[in-house]
């Protein structure tokens, strides 16, 4: 949600320095904008962390067939 609204005063700020004619203001949407790029944090974990050194079943057949 942080992120969202981040971008939405992204976009705010530089559709504002077009109209206003103030190219400040398109940099500082563009650096808030960065901001949010790189602040984000990915909540998503990797999918097989958990399980240690144990493949998934599907690896394990295809190593099985000699592919």
């Amino acid at each position: 949600m942080r992120t969202l609204l981040f971008v939405l005063a992204a976009i705010a700020l530089v559709a504002w320095g077009f109209a206003g004619d103030m190219p400040w203001l398109w940099g500082l949407g563009l650096l808030v904008g960065l901001g949010a790029l790189l602040g984000d944090k990915d909540p998503v974990q990797a999918r097989y962390a958990e399980q240690g050194a144990e493949t998934p079943q599907t690896v394990r057949r295809m190593r099985s067939r000699d592919l």
